[in-house]
Formats: C-alpha cells, structure tokens, sequence
C-alpha cells in the first residue's frame, strides 16, 4: 500500500514538471511572437518615414522653384517685360514635364496682371497672341479675359474662324485619303482576284478550273482504264494542255 502511494507522489511530481515546461514554452513562444510582432511594426514605421521624407524633400524644391519663379515674374514685370513674365509662366507650369509643380497663388495674380499689362498696350491679336493664352485660360480672371475679348473680339473671331477652317480642312484630307486608300485596296484587291482566275495550279478539281478565266477547255480527251479515268483538257489559246486524274489536275503541260 505504502509502495503504491510513493508511484502515485512521483506521477503527481511528474505531471507538475510537465505542466511548468508547458507553461514556459507557451510564455516563451508568446514573447517571441510580441517581439517578432513589434520589429515589423518597427520597420513598416521606418519605411514610411522615409517615404514620407521622399516626398517632402521632392515638394520642397517645388515649392522653392515656384517660389523662385515667382520672384522672377515679379522683376520682369517690374521691367515691364511682360510677354517675358507670361512666357517664363507657362514654360515652369504648364509646357513642363514636371506636372506636380504648382504656381503660388501670388504668383497666379502676377501672371493675371503681365496678361493685362501685356494687352492693354498691344495693339494687335494675332495667332502666337490666341495660342499663348489658350493654354492656360482657366487661370484668367474674368476682368482680364473680358478685356481681351473686347478689346481684339473682331481678331478673335477671324482667328477662330481660321482654326476651325484649318480643322474642316485637315477632316476633309484625312477622309480624303481613307477614301482613296480604301479605293486603291480594292483595286488591289479586285487585280489579285482577276489574276487567280487566270491562274490554274496543280491540285484545282475540274470545278475549279472552270470558274477561271480558261473556261470551258477546246476538246477533252478521255481515257478509263481499271485504275480510274484521266482526263487531257486542251486549250489553243493558251497553249496548254491540263492532265485530270479522278478530278483532280495532276499535270499542267505547254
């Protein structure tokens, strides 16, 4: 009995040890996976960091760019160069491979003036004059754009009248030449199919020789043996004769 008891004790003893083991490995793999957890949260941080300080660094100089550009806008209208002003203006912002960069807002008010500036002492609106301003319209306030408009509205119009004419005229050559093109294809077309009626080839059934441009042959000479029917099909005005086996030409001879 006393024998019994002892087994029992060192079961109990044992099952505890396991059971601690247990437990350690249990809180060792958690703390593992905590630790493993926070590097990649760690790391996911620092690679966003860098981006966002990319990013930062590339809209800086932007910004420094516009803001030079700006201050380079301002002398040249303060010289009164202001076709200068409204060209070095759309060169950075609009005719630019660098789509990001943005003009100030003080520097939208520049170019509203050099736009001003510039017309108000022109005396004349020519093509160069429309196209300069057509690529940045959505820019001008509505005091500038009325100006110009009312000031060269009979320039304006003819201009206008001459690009839409340009446009009609550049519509009209490109049907033109799909038209002619399309013509010539079938043309083309039309020579290839009248050349293959005027050609037989090794291979054509009688049916096919007949829907060429050969026609009906000046006399068929027929031979039946036991190993089939062939066929001579004479034509004079080609010079040709055309050897049929079963139906299908097997020898074209001069």
């Amino acid at each position: 009995m006393r024998k019994n008891k002892v087994n029992v004790v060192k079961v109990s003893n044992q099952y505890k040890k396991l059971i601690m083991l247990t437990l350690c490995l249990l809180t060792l793999v958690g703390c593992t996976n905590e630790e493993t957890k926070k590097k990649l949260e760690e790391n996911e941080e620092l690679i966003e960091t860098k981006q966002t300080e990319e990013i930062s660094v590339e809209d800086q100089k932007r910004q420094e760019k516009a803001e030079t550009v700006e201050k380079s806008i301002v002398k040249l209208i303060e010289e009164e160069n202001y076709l200068d002003a409204i060209t070095h203006y759309k060169n950075t912002f609009i005719q630019t491979a660098d789509s990001e960069i943005k003009p100030t807002e003080k520097t939208i008010e520049l170019y509203n003036l050099a736009v001003q500036k510039y017309f108000e002492k022109a005396e004349t609106f020519d093509y160069y004059d429309y196209i300069l301003l057509s690529l940045d319209m959505e820019k001008l306030n509505e005091n500038v754009t009325s100006l110009i408009y009312q000031k060269f509205s009979t320039d304006i119009e003819e201009i206008e009248a001459f690009i839409q004419k340009e446009k009609d005229e550049t519509r009209e050559r490109i049907a033109n030449y799909k038209a002619e093109r399309a013509e010539r294809e079938a043309k083309e077309q039309a020579k290839r199919i009248e050349e293959s009626k005027n050609r037989v080839y090794i291979g054509m059934t009688k049916e096919q020789v007949l829907a060429t441009n050969w026609g009906e042959p000046d006399d068929i000479n027929r031979t039946i043996t036991s190993y089939g029917t062939s066929e001579q099909w004479v034509y004079s005005a080609y010079g040709k004769y055309l050897y049929f086996e079963d139906g299908i030409l097997v020898t074209i001879q001069d």
